[in-house]
């Protein structure tokens, strides 16, 4: 045998004796090592989540203020302070204007009261229902005008209705929102609603509470057809709203 030979031996040989040599000391040192890492474990570290931690968080009353967060139970009430819910506060005009006869359940009455501006729109809001009630305002006022009474020569009538009367100003102003919303406004509906000003300080008209009110009013005629059918919504606005709605409307017309 050589002499490189040799060397390359013993030199074999010395690095399997040092792999062998830590292999060991490991093995000698694992027990220590999960010993102290259970003593760890089950005393201080998980102590350490159990504890309970707090913060205080101020819930701001009153005028908006910049960087402070409302109190919730401020944001869902209307701007006189009433709180947004169905009870006999905020439903007994409305309960007491439809009478037994047109009864319609809580939560929609509530919801006739509320516009989409108030609380973020979070509530369910009067909308479709608005939206509903005025397409069948119009349509009942729009048969309620030509059945009257006019000057009109019979040639030019069609089965002895007055079909002209559909064009005209008061034709248009009679199932208008403006004149609903001054039909709310006399007879208190509108007393309680939850909605949100542009500028509470403002008129009736320049405010948006007169088109607001005009909303109430045709999202009320919605529910009774959406909860009784179209005959008795008729029925209804025959009853209830009709003589108003003409009174207001001669005014309207007058002072254009």
């Amino acid at each position: 045998m050589s002499v490189r030979s040799v060397v390359q031996s013993n030199n074999l040989l010395k690095s399997r004796l040092s792999q062998l040599s830590s292999t060991q000391t490991s093995r000698r040192r694992m027990p220590t090592t999960i010993s102290n890492f259970n003593s760890f474990n089950s005393s201080n570290f998980l102590n350490t989540f159990n504890k309970t931690f707090t913060r205080s968080i101020y819930l701001h009353s009153g005028s908006r203020i910049e960087g402070l967060k409302r109190d919730p139970k401020e944001v869902f009430k209307n701007q006189k302070g009433v709180q947004y819910g169905a009870n006999d506060q905020t439903l007994s005009l409305i309960k007491s204007f439809l009478g037994s006869k047109y009864q319609i359940p809580d939560d929609v009455a509530l919801q006739i009261i509320t516009h989409k501006s108030f609380g973020n729109g979070m509530k369910p809001y009067n909308i479709k229902l608005s939206v509903m009630g005025s397409k069948l305002l119009k349509l009942y006022t729009a048969k309620y005008v030509i059945h009257q009474q006019s000057t009109t020569p019979d040639k030019i009538k069609i089965e002895g209705k007055d079909l002209t009367k559909l064009g005209s100003l008061y034709s248009k102003e009679l199932s208008g929102r403006d004149a609903a919303g001054y039909f709310a406004k006399v007879e208190n509906l509108n007393k309680t609603m939850f909605w949100v000003s542009r500028d509470p300080t403002a008129s009736f008209e320049a405010s948006g509470e007169l088109k607001v009110s005009g909303q109430l009013v045709h999202s009320l005629i919605g529910a009774i057809n959406f909860y009784h059918g179209k005959d008795v919504a008729e029925e209804f606005i025959g009853e209830k709203i009709m003589k108003g709605l003409e009174e207001i409307t001669k005014q309207l017309v007058t002072n254009q």
